[in-house]
Formats: structure tokens, sequence, C-alpha cells
């Protein structure tokens, strides 16, 4: 028997918590994940494969809406200012003694931060840092987004294990999918 840990979730200033609670109770019709999008950081969690190369650290991602990538510059360069708003924004990252930090901006809206409804602004900032022990591996985020957010969510770390099971092209994101809800219930997901 193990017991389940209460959700984990980013805390919304007042005038938001009704917002959060009617894309919750849509899920099924609003999440863009359930619309074959990326999930977005950092909803999407840790990598599932880290490459590193020198001035550059490559996550590898194998989520439910398919296989996703970012590409983290680590040569001391700054964000680019000529970027588009995307789903899993613009990354830089740095080491602080055997830490990786990430620093990911210029986010698009059309992710959320959670499987509930936990939107976000233009402006969300999340900052990931990554530590190694040997075959495990820590992956803590932190989300601001002052607009909308109470305070900035510090997530439950997650710890990865070293393993030599390589990614395998997944099944495709196929909306059409959703003709198979019975309800419009939310779904338990434990990412």
């Amino acid at each position: 028997f193990r017991s389940r840990l209460p959700p984990d979730r980013p805390k919304y200033k007042p005038e938001f918590v009704a917002k959060v609670k009617d894309l919750e109770a849509r899920q099924v019709e609003m999440d863009p994940v359930l619309r074959c999008r990326a999930p977005g950081v950092p909803r999407i969690g840790p990598p599932d494969k880290i490459v590193q190369r020198s001035g550059e650290v490559v996550f590898l991602y194998d989520d439910v809406s398919g296989s996703f990538w970012r590409i983290i510059p680590t040569d001391g360069r700054k964000h680019r200012a000529d970027a588009d708003e995307s789903y899993l924004g613009d990354a830089i990252g740095w080491w602080e003694g055997d830490t990786l930090v990430v620093e990911t901006v210029n986010f698009n809206e059309d992710t959320w931060l959670t499987d509930d409804g936990a939107f976000h602004t233009k402006n969300l900032r999340v900052i990931e840092r990554l530590t190694r022990h040997g075959d495990t591996m820590t992956w803590q985020a932190t989300a601001y987004d002052p607009e909308v957010l109470a305070e900035p969510w510090v997530l439950r770390p997650r710890t990865m294990r070293l393993t030599n099971v390589e990614l395998q092209e997944p099944v495709p994101c196929v909306e059409q999918d959703l003709k198979h809800v019975v309800d419009g219930s939310h779904h338990d997901n434990p990412r």
C-alpha cells in the first residue's frame, strides 16, 4: 500500500481561481494536450533523455501527446531577442556547481501548468534545476507568473534513475480519440 501525495498545484490570485475551476471542469473540451499540442513547461516534467554536447544540452521527451525536444545552450548566451513565442519557450542553461540550471521564457499562452486548467500568461518564466547523484537525478522546477499566480509555484521534486532503455518512436497522438471519452470528467494523471 502506498499513499498518494496531494496534488501539486499552483496557487492563483483570488480573481483567477474561478477561471481555473472553469477550465478544469471543461478539461476534455479545453486541454491543449488532448488536442495533440505540446504540454509546455513545467507540465512536460523532467526529460526522458538528456544529451550533452559542448555548449548545449538536449532534452528529449516521450509524452502522452507526442515526442518533443528542447535544445538548451549552455555557452553563456542570453535569451534570443528574435525568438517567437512557443509551447516549450526559449531556454538557456548554466551550471551552478554540479547542478544544471535551465531558465525558460517566451511561452505562448496555449499550454497549462498542470492537467487541471492551471493556465499561465505569456510572461511565464520557469527555472528547472537538475542535479545528478550517482545513478539518480533530481529535477526541480519553479514557475513564476506574478500576473496570475499568488506566489511562485515550486513543484514537488522528481527523481529519475539512469537507465539503458532507449526511447522508441511513440504512437502518434490522434485528436479523434476524444470521441471515445465517455464523459467530461477530469482524468487522474500523476504527472
